[in-house]
């Protein structure tokens, strides 16, 4: 049998995809550090028994090209972000997943965001570097010095200790718009920050929650939080929820972050109140458009985080869906239903 991975594969699972495979094909970013385009997977995907690819597309005109596909892992929770679903399904091809791959790399990333928009890490890093509050005359020796506050600058605006102050997060409010397994990883570090924590989620029941978060309406949420943070996959019921006016709803003190996905959001609301410093400020990584033009108006705001949409990206996750892909492709070439199917019409018991 055959195998084609597009993606990276780096983990001590490698040697289990060899022993199931004769043949194991590498192109893509094991190879030239880059997405196939459409044409490349048609090519790559010819003769195929399998394929893992993350990103690459695998679209319905590669579906077609692939002429010998049995199925198809995604070492990803969504793997309708680069696969053609309903026509891999029309196939009856399945595609196997990842849930929850990456929710705890998610989380500390979210954490990341709040600490340093709200306690102006990223500004306090980029003014040094950019040699905006350096060379101020004279110097204090840290150390055993007159004053503990020495980053006092020759004007009220480069006197650090008084510009860069934030709050602590302990007491404060946070509120998850969305209480999946992002939004519970989330929780459970803010919990540990001494946080209060509520979610909205309509699919879930208070009657469930182990942890000490409380469920609200998305009203409730937006108003009283003082960090909130957007948990949600895109789809009908969730596409544009955090609406024009569930922003205007938000306390002027209050920080939007946002690790999932731009389209639950209207940015243009949310640019307009940074700017106008309607609230305190944001840590974003994701955007409605990307990567961001130039001259996009996010760019130019101080009281923003902005991110290259990195939240879910660390090492630990390809160990855990190498790890799941690897059990499941046992399954299926033994004849039986994988545990992880992202279209499971396909499979007949």
């Amino acid at each position: 049998m055959k195998l084609l991975v597009t993606t990276y594969m780096e983990s001590p699972y490698f040697e289990e995809f060899r022993g199931m495979f004769d043949t194991i094909v590498y192109k893509g970013m094991m190879k030239i550090g880059r997405v196939l385009t459409e044409e490349e997977m048609c090519e790559a995907i010819k003769g195929c028994d399998a394929v893992v690819a993350e990103f690459d597309p695998i679209t319905a005109k590669v579906l077609e090209a692939a002429d010998n596909l049995k199925v198809i892992a995604s070492p990803r929770g969504g793997a309708h972000a680069n696969v053609d679903v309903k026509k891999a399904t029309e196939l009856g091809i399945p595609i196997l997943f990842v849930p929850g791959r990456n929710q705890d790399t998610v989380a500390d990333f979210t954490i990341g965001l709040m600490i340093a928009v709200s306690r102006h890490l990223a500004q306090g890093n980029h003014l040094i570097k950019n040699g905006v509050i350096t060379d101020e005359k004279p110097y204090n020796e840290n150390g055993f010095c007159v004053t503990d506050v020495n980053w006092v600058g020759s004007t009220p605006e480069k006197f650090a200790y008084l510009q860069f102050k934030g709050p602590t997060l302990s007491g404060k409010k946070l509120g998850l718009v969305g209480y999946g397994a992002i939004g519970r990883e989330t929780a459970k570090r803010a919990l540990a920050f001494d946080m209060e924590v509520v979610a909205f989620d309509p699919f879930v029941k208070q009657e469930t929650v182990t942890q000490n978060v409380k469920l609200v309406d998305l009203a409730e949420l937006m108003s009283t939080s003082d960090f909130v943070s957007v948990h949600l996959p895109v789809n009908d019921g969730t596409r544009g929820i955090v609406s024009v006016q569930m922003l205007s709803l938000m306390k002027p003190t209050a920080y939007m972050i946002n690790t999932a996905r731009a389209a639950v959001m209207d940015y243009d609301k949310l640019i307009t109140m940074l700017k106008n410093k309607e609230i305190a400020g944001a840590g974003l990584d994701v955007y409605p458009i990307e990567p961001l033009p130039a001259d996009h108006p996010l760019l130019s705001l101080d009281n923003v985080v902005l991110t290259p949409h990195i939240a879910g990206c660390s090492y630990d996750p390809y160990d855990r869906s190498y790890q799941v892909l690897a059990e499941d492709l046992k399954l299926f070439f033994a004849g039986k239903k994988p545990v992880h199917l992202y279209n499971p019409d396909v499979w007949k018991d």
